[in-house]
């Protein structure tokens, strides 16, 4: 897929590629049998995890479960379907990230998949003092409008008509209501996870550059990079990693 025409150049095909997403979904089932009894970390986490556009809580809580049988603690955004005025909902996930902090008493980490991973961002330039580290799956973060497939366009634009009148950030879809522009990365751990795969956004769109982020490659369909065993792999690596390089910080600094 070439990316010079952004999400012009997806076409009907690598959407309908995506049915691909049958098989990885099948493949993460057949390794959940042996979960329960794999080794926990001994660093459990909170975590807060966000679904991607027109996506709900629920197309996360098989991944949710893998995340909890590793021994981490997992938070939801309280969505049953991402449709929302984008503003209106980071706003809201901003109250959620704020009582999840005060209530376990430290950092999250955030994961979000496709405008979950834009929200997420989002969060983490809002509240740094909050936010652990950020882990984005298949997030077109430049230019999302350009880069998604047109039928994903044309649902954007009617959920935006939709809540047009109780949104007020008119003319700002371009920017995901204003919440995703030209603004650098939010200055902590930022980890973006991209296919070159996908079908529903271009993924050049996926990857940006600074000081603490990293795009890593896994070969999935854009729905099913929550699925993808190498996403949990690395996924794995980075938020239990984090917490070793956390508590050996925090050595360094007792007297």
């Amino acid at each position: 897929m070439s990316n010079n025409g952004g999400g012009n150049n997806l076409s009907f095909l690598d959407l309908l590629q995506e049915f691909r997403v049958v098989r990885e979904v099948a493949t993460f089932a057949q390794q959940a049998w042996s979960w329960p009894i794999a080794r926990t970390t001994s660093r459990a986490q909170s975590i807060l995890l966000i679904p991607g556009f027109m996506a709900g809580d629920a197309t996360l809580y098989p991944f949710a479960n893998w995340l909890r049988t590793r021994g981490h603690q997992v938070h939801f955004s309280g969505m049953l379907a991402n449709t929302d005025c984008p503003r209106r909902a980071v706003d809201r996930l901003s109250g959620i990230l704020t009582n999840l902090a005060a209530k376990t008493g430290g950092k999250l980490i955030i994961i979000g998949h496709s405008l979950g991973g834009i929200y997420a961002r989002e969060l983490a330039r809002r509240h740094p003092e909050l936010v652990e580290q950020v882990i984005l799956l298949g997030s077109p973060i430049r230019d999302p409008q350009k880069n998604s497939h047109p039928f994903v366009k044309m649902l954007a634009m009617l959920t935006y008509r939709m809540h047009e009148s109780g949104c007020h950030c008119p003319g700002e879809l371009a920017t995901v209501c204003g919440i995703n522009g030209d603004a650098p990365p939010p200055g902590i751990r930022e980890t973006l996870i991209y296919s070159k795969s996908d079908g529903v956004v271009d993924w050049a769109s996926c990857i940006e550059a600074g000081a603490l982020v990293e795009a890593v490659e896994v070969n999935s369909t854009h729905c099913g990079i929550p699925y993808n065993l190498d996403t949990l792999r690395i996924i794995r690596e980075r938020i239990e990693k984090t917490a070793v390089m956390r508590e050996t910080q925090a050595q360094m600094q007792s007297p």
